[in-house]
């Protein structure tokens, strides 16, 4: 179609480097993200779009821009985050050729000046979309200061119907179509003596937290190995359990309690929290008994997993539009770690994917993302957004 060619057309890559140069500039750290929020409103209001903002804490919006379309279409939301992890020794911002760098850079300033570039694509074409179309930042995504509360105003605002779509796009990640990731949580075994913190001659060691540690360390191992025996999934991979963290003893001869272990559970799509939260007050429980010792156990930050069928119109949107762009469709992955698409999936019932510029400096601190990928990802979001809502004035 010719409407396709004229908004390829109006899709700049300088011009989208220069605007991504400009926002890593500003300091957007988690807790502190205002400025960057600002920056991403005042740049949907450069290209015509009208914005509100949310604020989820005093300096601290999420922002929405609203496209109204016709009624005869589905509606779409594409969404980013406008905070970063602290920049520390990060490289400053700067230009280098094809990349931009700095903190942010791919991780997902980039995403989100491309995702305004598509939808101005659009508006500047004089295409109306069959149906609506939102462009939004959230806050307070980057854990652990950030606590999700910016995504899940967001999902507040979708649950009351306040922000209608059926569909979500997370402009950030691989170059492909991430459509799948597994479940998470933070964990916590705590395992506490009831003679407390005395001298560790009065205690014979197999009645010791220190021992039992050694015994709930070896069960986790035992899991590992049937996780690593079962199948995985198809694309984000198998069951995983891993510990961080293990704080444990105050002098050298003072019985260590209470121990605690740290770790995170990721499982597939298809099994739930509740199961995790069973098996772990099992394994407590058992402990517990043989040892003497109560064996307590906490879960945080947990996640469900989330699966987007591959022939749901979202990802057929995609499948068409980097097609068109690329002359191949794009790879579908799923990824062992969680997202926002976790929350928007399970906590708002819509169905989400990711597609970015590159997933390979993230949390680097030679953070960087390439202009011209991000010119290829806004033209995929343009096109993508006319796939799956529809034109109301062909």
């Amino acid at each position: 179609m010719q409407i396709h060619r004229s908004i390829l057309d109006l899709i700049d890559a300088e011009a989208i480097a220069e605007d991504t140069l400009a926002f890593v500039e500003v300091k957007s750290e988690t807790g502190q993200e205002g400025p960057g929020s600002l920056f991403l409103a005042d740049l949907l209001r450069r290209e015509g779009f009208e914005v509100s903002l949310d604020a989820v804490e005093p300096g601290r919006p999420n922002i929405y821009a609203h496209v109204q379309g016709g009624t005869s279409g589905r509606s779409l939301l594409f969404n980013g985050h406008t905070d970063t992890i602290p920049i520390g020794a990060s490289h400053p911002p700067c230009r280098d050729g094809d990349w931009i760098v700095g903190r942010g850079a791919e991780d997902m300033k980039g995403g989100l000046v491309a995702m305004v570039h598509a939808a101005a694509a659009l508006r500047k074409a004089g295409v109306r979309l069959a149906g609506d179309l939102w462009l939004t930042g959230v806050v307070g995504h980057e854990t652990p200061i950030g606590k999700k509360e910016g995504p899940r105003r967001l999902i507040q605002r979708l649950r009351s119907s306040a922000i209608q779509a059926h569909a979500i796009v997370i402009v950030e990640g691989p170059c492909a179509l991430w459509i799948s990731s597994l479940g998470s949580t933070v964990f916590r075994v705590t395992i506490t003596s009831p003679r407390g913190p005395i001298h560790t001659i009065k205690v014979p060691y197999g009645e010791s937290p220190a021992c039992w540690l050694g015994r709930l360390l070896g069960e986790f191992e035992h899991l590992e190995q049937e996780f690593t025996a079962n199948s995985p999934h198809r694309l984000c991979g198998r069951e995983q359990l891993n510990v961080g963290m293990i704080e444990a003893g105050d002098y050298v001869n003072r019985l260590p309690t209470p121990i605690r272990v740290t770790g995170t559970w990721r499982w597939m799509p298809g099994k739930t929290q509740e199961q995790i939260r069973a098996a772990l007050q099992s394994l407590c429980g058992r402990l517990s008994a043989q040892s003497g010792l109560t064996f307590g156990f906490s879960m945080e930050a947990t996640r469900e997993p989330f699966e987007t069928r591959a022939d749901d119109p979202i990802v057929q949107a995609f499948d068409s539009a980097a097609q068109r762009v690329a002359g191949r469709a794009p790879e579908r992955i799923g990824m062992a770690l969680v997202g926002d698409a976790n929350l928007f999936a399970n906590e708002a019932g819509v169905p989400a994917i990711y597609y970015g510029p590159a997933h390979e400096t993230a949390h680097s601190d030679h953070e960087r993302v390439s202009a011209r990928q991000l010119a290829h990802c806004a033209k995929v979001y343009a096109l993508a957004a006319i796939e799956y809502c529809g034109i109301s004035n062909p």
